[in-house]
């Protein structure tokens, strides 16, 4: 028999944690349900996360992980400047969406289990921070840049609490207006 490792256990129970608040929760989330859910022990879930509370944080890193390495294979696929930066958060964005990495039901949670404990936003704290900070080389440009960004976080929140009843085409429309203005902007600072 093969044991898998440390880590594909942690990715296990991260993954597991995601399923379950999205069926029940993150205030309902039980240790002993995400250990069922992935496959391991409860005191294996432990081993990687002693409380609940490490959970949730570990959740909301992995997530944030993930959103950093699209947002960097993104960037390869355009200018290294600060509007090829823009045309690959955009692209990130589409990616994610479409990926639909989990269900409205989790989202919703993980925002209410921030209400309790503020430092799960800490790591999306500071990725927003870089974030516009990176939006500000585009200098003149800021603030169209901040627009087309906001509107990316007006889809997912409305998606997250099911809010927004957009078709698909309609949803594909302001999609593909966003990754217009984008290149639009990109191309002004492609010196």
């Amino acid at each position: 028999m093969v044991r898998k490792s440390r880590t594909d256990a942690r990715e296990r129970i991260l993954d597991a944690a995601l399923a379950v608040a999205d069926r029940v929760g993150a205030a309902h989330l039980t240790l002993d349900a995400v250990a069922a859910e992935a496959g391991v022990s409860k005191g294996g879930l432990l081993y990687h996360f002693a409380s609940k509370d490490l959970l949730l944080g570990g959740v909301v890193e992995h997530h944030m992980e993930r959103h950093r390495e699209d947002l960097a294979a993104a960037e390869a696929l355009f200018p290294a400047h600060a509007g090829g930066y823009l045309q690959a958060f955009v692209h990130a964005q589409r990616q994610g969406m479409e990926a639909k990495l989990h269900g409205p039901k989790a989202t919703q949670s993980f925002i209410a289990a921030a209400v309790n404990t503020p430092e799960l936003m800490d790591a999306p704290r500071r990725y927003a921070t870089a974030h516009v900070q990176r939006l500000r080389e585009l200098g003149p440009d800021f603030v169209e840049a901040l627009l087309v960004t906001l509107a990316f976080d007006g889809l997912f929140f409305g998606d997250a609490f099911e809010m927004l009843d957009l078709s698909t085409s309609e949803r594909e429309a302001v999609i593909e207006a966003l990754q217009a203005r984008a290149a639009t902007l990109a191309m002004r600072h492609s010196d």
